[in-house]
């Protein structure tokens, strides 16, 4: 099974629940990827050791770590849980595996619009530097992820509207194909 997506519906009320819009608006990998630069995979034995040092080595990536976000792990869940759904971005790419658990990554198409990605167990997310996203959990309350980075992380998130004229956005519109909207 591929990684679920849709366009997301205006509600804030309750953000583990799906959001579809009424009608839905289900989109593709290759959608997600054409309407926003986000690529979505699977990995085969995600959570094989081996299976993820090949992946380190063949995109490069010489760093890594993992997030696990749970109630019961995490002392400051809401605090935290409300910083990953903040509307951000990052200088660099951003690459998650997802080992265990499932949550919902948002993102931003090419024409400003929600995209909402349920990504689950084996789902491999790469996030174009720049992009406008976000993260929160689903009914499980629970995820597990494979952090990979090409350079030493700087974790440096800058919050919408303040990242509108930072370089890594600016670089990420001028990826948007001709005569689409830029955001």
């Amino acid at each position: 099974m591929t990684t679920q997506a849709w366009y997301r519906d205006d509600s804030d009320d309750k953000l583990y629940e799906s959001h579809v819009k009424d009608p839905p608006h289900y989109l593709t990998a290759q959608e997600v990827f054409e309407r926003s630069g986000v690529q979505l995979s699977k990995v085969k034995q995600c959570d094989d050791p081996d299976v993820q040092a090949n992946l380190r080595k063949e995109g490069g990536y010489n760093h890594f770590d993992w997030l696990e976000i749970s109630r019961e792990l995490m002392p400051d869940f809401d605090q935290q849980l409300k910083k990953y759904y903040a509307e951000h971005l990052h200088k660099d790419h951003e690459i998650r595996l997802i080992t265990k658990g499932s949550a919902y990554f948002e993102i931003r198409d090419f024409e400003d619009r929600w995209i909402r990605l349920h990504v689950q167990r084996c789902d491999l997310i790469q996030l174009p530097l720049g992009i406008y996203h976000r993260l929160t959990l689903d009914k499980q309350n629970y995820v597990k992820m494979l952090r990979l980075f090409a350079e030493v992380p700087k974790w440096e998130s800058v919050n919408r509207p303040h990242a509108d004229a930072h370089p890594a956005r600016l670089e990420y519109l001028n990826t948007i194909p001709t005569g689409k909207i830029k955001a």
